[in-house]
């Protein structure tokens, strides 16, 4: 009788023993389930925040170049020649400043003999004369320009009439106009830089500033015109 109690009390204890190991386990289990469902969670947080700060990263407003150019001075170098004295001015100008370069030309070409080609200036400038021009500048594009260096030559004292034409084509309001050219013995531009002035009234004509260089010297002016630009601080 004894032994069957004794083996009661074993049996029990064994039970109990056994019931205490799978709670145990039990919560271990919970435990280890419940840290690694936090680990997950904490992951898909930061996954998505790092989705979230790349995808509000990409439409913060990118630097665009288009925008820093259109912040800074914008040149033009546009001119008129004839005998290639200011062909070579204006691409030493262009060179030295960065600035877009164009040339005027007319749509009727002028001669290459001197003389016919002095008659027909004279003939232009006596009776007022507009010669069509071709120049590939669309007003849109004029309008981006801050700075104009104009580029001519003395013709019968006074502004070449192609460049009459120019100016009046386009607006020049707000501009600054920085006029370098060639001459014979109109050292000052005649009555050049007054027609500038003149027909480009609400742009700043820098005429004290231009630069003057005789047509049979400018072969020889490169270093002079660049030391023109460079005071201008341009």
């Amino acid at each position: 009788m004894q032994i069957r109690r004794l083996f009661a009390v074993l049996l029990a204890a064994v039970i109990v023993l056994t019931l205490a190991a799978c709670g145990t386990g039990s919560n271990t289990q919970d435990s280890s389930d419940n840290t690694k469902a936090q680990e997950t969670t904490a992951a898909g947080t930061e996954s998505t925040d790092s989705a979230t700060a790349s995808a509000e990263t990409s439409e913060q407003p990118s630097s665009d170049i288009s925008d820093t150019e259109t912040a800074e001075n914008k040149i033009l170098v546009v001119y008129f020649s004839w005998s290639g004295h200011l062909d070579s001015m204006a691409h030493w100008v262009a060179d030295e400043t960065g600035g877009d370069l164009y040339r005027v030309t007319a749509k009727d070409p002028y001669l290459e003999n001197y003389n016919q080609t002095a008659d027909r200036a004279k003939q232009e400038q006596d009776n007022d004369v507009r010669p069509e021009i071709v120049v590939d500048i669309t007003e849109e594009q004029m309008a981006q320009y801050d700075t104009v260096f104009f580029g001519f030559p003395v013709w019968w004292y006074d502004l070449q009439m192609s460049m009459w034409t120019f100016l009046e084509n386009y607006d020049f309001s707000g501009k600054t106009i920085i006029p370098f050219f060639s001459h014979e013995g109109s050292s000052n531009g005649a009555g050049a830089l007054p027609t500038i002035e003149k027909l480009a009234e609400e742009a700043t004509v820098r005429s004290d500033d231009a630069l003057s260089i005789r047509g049979g010297k400018v072969d020889g002016s490169e270093n002079d015109v660049r030391e023109w630009v460079k005071g201008l601080n341009y």
